[in-house]
């Protein structure tokens, strides 16, 4: 009851109160289903395919992120720009409203609930919720805007296109592997990353916990990790599309891990700390 209390206040404050700051997700997906129209419109030149597409099609392209990389001197290293933008727009969204609410009002909101861990599991909540409503502003106006183009409202994938822009490994995932490493995982893994940046931003600060969030994700482009959980988000790291990519069942191992970790550890720390 204490954290459902707490939960409604940060989802008032921390989510209501900023949801302007949620316009990145539609910026993003403007901009991703701008360039997949790009794309279907040189595919149909070819002659290669003959439909519109489908808002499925739109947000695999958005959310592709970058393949697999191996360092080779002829080959540059260039960062996904679009992907990284919206990973570290979530981060960005969740750095500076905890931590602030801990040191303008943490005093009172813990001594008048009389329970530091009920704190804690509603600020988790609510970076959780934030992350979610997030990712759902983001596939509604894929949607959206992926019909302005003409696309198809089905959930199916034009086969055609996904070979043309994805390549011959296409043939080889399912459609229900492509919900998982596609919509599911990267869900997951943005919410874990998340939540250790949460915890992050109280033990050092909300600036330092976004920094090393930022280069987790730089890092996660240059190199190809299972302890880099970022390649998780870009489903053409996945091993279902790569040969030398990562294991899904991995990933979502790894977001259940951070999850409960953070909350144990982040527990321990408030119960610990000297908030006076």
């Amino acid at each position: 009851m204490k954290t459902l209390k707490l939960l409604r206040r940060d989802l008032r404050l921390g989510l209501i109160n900023r949801s302007y700051m949620y316009v990145l997700a539609v910026i993003f997906s403007f901009v991703s289903t701008y360039q997949c129209s790009a794309a279907m419109c040189g595919t149909k030149e070819l002659n290669f395919m003959w439909s519109e597409g489908t808002v499925m099609d739109y947000y695999l392209f958005a959310m592709k992120g970058m393949n697999y990389y191996r360092f080779d001197p002829s080959d540059s290293f260039q960062i996904p720009l679009l992907w990284f933008i919206f990973q570290i727009g979530i981060s960005y969204i969740i750095a500076y409203y905890a931590e602030k609410d801990l040191s303008d009002n943490g005093i009172n909101v813990m001594t008048a609930g009389r329970s530091r861990s009920s704190w804690w599991l509603s600020k988790m909540l609510w970076c959780i919720l934030s992350v979610l409503f997030y990712y759902i502003i983001a596939i509604i106006s894929c949607i959206v805007f992926a019909l302005m183009h003409g696309a198809d409202l089905s959930l199916g994938v034009t086969d055609e296109f996904l070979m043309i822009i994805f390549g011959y490994n296409m043939t080889y995932i399912s459609y229900s592997d492509l919900i998982v490493v596609a919509v599911l995982l990267p869900v997951l893994i943005t919410i874990s990353i998340c939540l250790v940046q949460l915890l992050v931003s109280f033990i050092l600060s909300p600036v330092t916990s976004f920094a090393i969030t930022c280069g987790l994700y730089v890092l996660s482009t240059y190199y190809t990790a299972w302890f880099l959980p970022g390649s998780y988000t870009m489903w053409i790291r996945s091993s279902y599309y790569h040969e030398q990519g990562l294991n899904p069942l991995s990933g979502l191992l790894i977001a259940c891990f951070l999850v409960i970790a953070v909350y144990l550890l982040g527990r321990g720390y408030f119960e610990s700390k000297d908030i006076i």
